[in-house]
């Protein structure tokens, strides 16, 4: 069956005018050409259609005609012929599918036949080009990101692709009754509407943006756009890339970024602020890589001196601790963490005595071997100990002179100290040295001094302090000492031993035994005199009272005299005895 050339008739002499030019060019109307009134359209089979020749008048209806004609057999060309063959018709017509525009009063048979050929041998390219344009198509409808083609004007969408049906989760049709906003969230509907009409350029990457799907989840896109012709409609096709994931691990790592930057600004910061100096060096030329504050300020030199430069850092340590310090860098290397502690010469001419903690780290990924480290001044902290040691020696020496016995034990009794005095006199009495650890209640006392001593610690071992009088008869002699005994309290309040200091009293004993004495006989002395020699001296008194200093009564006289004579007698015997036992003191 043969393809046929429709004559679509909306102006009344197109038909006529038709068979002359057609009869001249030797074109069988019959056989070549069909005649069909434009209102018959869409009751006509038109599947054996070659070409189209759309006679016009340019109205409305003959534009939505001719469109209609056009979008239904698209692979068809349409010749229009127009009684009007202004410019902007002839734009109307070809924007509506003509593939030619013919002026009615320009028309001759010469150019009706080059119309006719031109069209049905571009039609043979057009073809082609709609192979081409299938391929396009299918690419549009299976390609793996979603596409949408809107419109310029009214933001509605004209097609979406089958990934975009996937994508979203709505029909076709629900896509080709919605607008562009609803697939956007509310507070970025009027954002994307200002976007969209500020688009100027034809390809333009509209950025990042959010999107919503049917069942309301919301997920982040990057939207990619250009300018395109659609249905003869101004539109623009959309690449919508599915980055959500991208987004989110983005701002995962970029959280992450901003929590290590911070926590590395705090590192920084602590780092400043902390007293230790904490640095790091090449391992195999000690030069600076690193150093915090303090380090600046216990060497005493700017940054610029000494980063990267190990001369004034190795040139500054004490010539008798260089080789210690670098032995120790060494061992570090081989052995492990390393201390040393060696002294530096300040930038100020003062020596400081250092104590560096340093650790050795093997490079990676071609970066160097490390040595790091963390350094402590402890100039003043040995010139207390100094001091500490000569104050503890002076101690030592005051409490081994002294001839007090002086000596501490544990819970267990055993000796965590004890004096020389203390050594020696149990020596004199055990014949060995008592040493720390020992047990405290050897074999050289006697069994009750022992228990007794026994029950004393564990006295002060319950947190009594006391001293306590202790007699013992050794080679004869009795011992006499003063023993005190006081419990050892660590900072916790726990008691851990007890201190003892025994003093020999046993002269003080005999001292004070002998002036007990003396004060017996003095109080005895003193009864003599109060309560004997004030018998006699009344007598003399009374009797002086009694004396007749009349001469013819010396009779009388006589008699009181007498007793006088006695009463003297009988005080000179008890001034006598106070006199003996007066010597007997003296003697003492």
């Amino acid at each position: 069956m043969g393809k046929f050339i429709y004559i679509i008739e909306t102006i009344d002499k197109a038909f006529p005018l038709f068979s002359n030019y057609l009869s001249e060019l030797n074109f069988p109307i019959n056989q070549v050409y069909k005649y069909i009134n434009r209102h018959e359209l869409l009751h006509t089979n038109l599947s054996d259609a070659q070409l189209f020749i759309f006679c016009t008048t340019n109205d409305t209806d003959s534009l939505d005609t001719l469109e209609h004609l056009h979008e239904k057999h698209i692979t068809i060309p349409i010749i229009v012929l127009s009684a009007d063959g202004s410019v902007a018709n002839a734009v109307k017509a070809i924007k509506a599918g003509a593939s030619d525009f013919l002026h009615e009063n320009e028309l001759n048979k010469e150019i009706l036949e080059q119309a006719i050929i031109s069209a049905i041998g571009e039609n043979k390219i057009y073809e082609n080009k709609l192979l081409e344009y299938a391929e396009y198509k299918k690419h549009f409808y299976m390609g793996p990101v979603p596409v949408c083609i809107v419109d310029m004007n009214t933001l509605k969408f004209l097609e979406v692709n089958n990934a975009a049906i996937e994508t979203y989760q709505y029909t076709r049709e629900e896509f080709l009754n919605m607008t562009i906003t609803a697939l956007r969230p509310n507070e970025e509907k009027e954002d994307v509407q200002r976007s969209f009409y500020n688009i100027a350029n034809n390809q333009y990457d509209a950025g990042y943006w959010k999107h919503t799907k049917k069942n309301g989840e919301t997920f982040h896109v990057h939207i990619y756009t250009q300018t395109t012709y659609f249905k003869n409609k101004e539109a623009r096709i959309s690449f919508i890339v599915d980055v959500n994931d991208i987004l989110m691990a983005e701002k995962q790592n970029q959280e992450l970024s901003d929590l290590i930057k911070d926590q590395k600004e705090q590192l920084d910061n602590i780092l400043f602020s902390i007293s230790d100096v904490i640095w790091s060096r090449t391992a195999d030329t000690f030069d600076l890589t690193y150093a915090n504050n303090a380090y600046y300020k216990m060497f005493g030199y700017h940054p610029d001196e000494v980063m990267n430069n190990s001369k004034y850092f190795l040139n500054s340590i004490h010539p008798e601790d260089l080789q210690i310090f670098i032995d120790s860098m060494n061992a570090a290397k081989s052995i492990g963490p390393t201390k040393v502690e060696y002294r530096y010469c300040h930038k100020d001419g003062t020596i400081k005595i250092l104590q560096a903690h340093v650790t050795f780290k093997k490079g990676k990924d071609n970066k160097p071997d490390t040595l790091n480290g963390v350094t402590v001044d402890i100039t003043k902290e040995r010139t207390l100990q100094e001091r500490i040691r000569k104050s503890e020696q002076n101690l030592l020496a005051t409490i081994n002179n002294t001839r007090d016995l002086i000596w501490s034990v544990n819970t267990d009794l055993e000796i965590i100290f004890c004096n020389r005095p203390y050594q020696d006199f149990i020596y004199d009495i055990a014949g060995i040295v008592p040493k720390p650890g020992d047990y405290v209640l050897g074999e050289w006392g006697s069994e009750s001094f022992i228990n007794t001593r026994r029950k004393d610690y564990e006295r002060a071992l319950k947190g009594d302090s006391f001293t306590e009088i202790v007699e013992e008869i050794f080679e004869g002699d009795i011992l006499c000492k003063e023993i005190s005994s006081n419990p050892i309290i660590d900072h916790f309040g726990t008691i851990i031993g007890v201190n003892c200091i025994a003093r020999d009293i046993s002269e003080q004993r005999r001292q004070y035994m002998k002036i007990q004495e003396q004060n017996n006989k003095l109080t005895e002395i003193a009864w003599i005199q109060s309560h004997k020699v004030r018998g006699p001296v009344a007598s003399i008194l009374g009797l002086a009272e009694l004396f007749n200093y009349n001469p013819n009564e010396y009779e009388y006289n006589y008699e009181i005299i007498d007793r006088i004579k006695q009463a003297t007698n009988d005080l000179d015997t008890i001034i006598r005895e106070i006199v003996k036992k007066t010597s007997t003191l003296k003697k003492a």
